[in-house]
């Protein structure tokens, strides 16, 4: 299971740091696996995946070979 999170470094950094606090009272250990997309210019990334995801689910989506792409 993952989490994303979108924002400004500083930002993101302080989410992270205070949800591995509030869960530490919980166990004796936290894993925390992190992976970052940087893209200067780019904002907004999740919700436009959302709204994407949104137009594929009500207009269907056309199957790979239609598209022009073969596995």
């Amino acid at each position: 299971m993952f989490t994303e999170i979108e924002g400004e470094w500083d930002e993101v950094f302080d989410v992270v740091k205070r949800a591995t606090e509030a869960v530490m009272p919980f166990g004796s250990r936290i894993s925390l696996v992190m992976k970052a997309d940087i893209r200067p210019g780019f904002t907004g990334e999740l919700d436009g995946k959302l709204e994407r995801l949104e137009q594929a689910i009500e207009g269907g989506v056309p199957d790979a070979r239609a598209r022009g792409r073969h596995s």
